[in-house]
């Protein structure tokens, strides 16, 4: 049993390695300033994750029980001041928005594998830490999804353009 949760719990290790990775990288290449600050905040936050992670691989490696110790606060994004799209070129904002869509579908595919992993465990700690990493996730993908339409909607407004729905 503690074989099949040390490897889920390593295979979560490595997505959120993967994460804070591309946080890492991106925040040097996005052009928005919210972008980047949203970015550096997220690779922090997979930074945590990370550490809680192989904090519980250890904890099983040794036959400990594991603890459901508390994460920090899920939704820890500050509300962001409006945009500032000014001095930013077309091709830098729609740049942004694709790496933005690209952090959005990341954070939903963790959300989804850490839902799956609790479904599938039998332990009834280890469905409350995945649980708990799902909500953490979602929250992620929440506010850069909220980002993403904000910008979206701020080059719009720029470009004199409104879609109709």
């Amino acid at each position: 049993m503690n074989e099949k949760i040390i490897g889920i719990l390593k295979f979560a290790l490595v997505r959120e390695r993967e994460g804070m990775e591309f946080y890492r990288d991106k925040k040097h290449a996005v052009k928005t300033p919210n972008v980047r600050e949203t970015f550096e905040t997220l690779e922090e936050m997979e930074r945590q994750h990370v550490n809680y992670i192989m904090s519980l691989i250890e904890n099983v490696s040794r036959g400990d029980e594991i603890n459901i110790t508390s994460l920090p606060p899920m939704n820890i994004f500050v509300e962001r001041t409006k945009t500032e799209l000014k001095g930013i070129s077309i091709d830098n904002v729609v740049g942004d928005l694709s790496v933005l869509r690209t952090a959005y579908l990341i954070e939903k595919d963790f959300a989804d594998f850490y839902n799956d992993s609790a479904k599938k465990t039998d332990s009834e700690k280890l469905r409350q830490i995945f649980n708990d990493l799902a909500c953490w996730e979602r929250e992620h993908q929440k506010n850069l999804f909220k980002l993403y339409n904000d910008l979206m909607k701020e080059y719009w407004g720029d470009q004199g353009f409104t879609p109709l729905y």
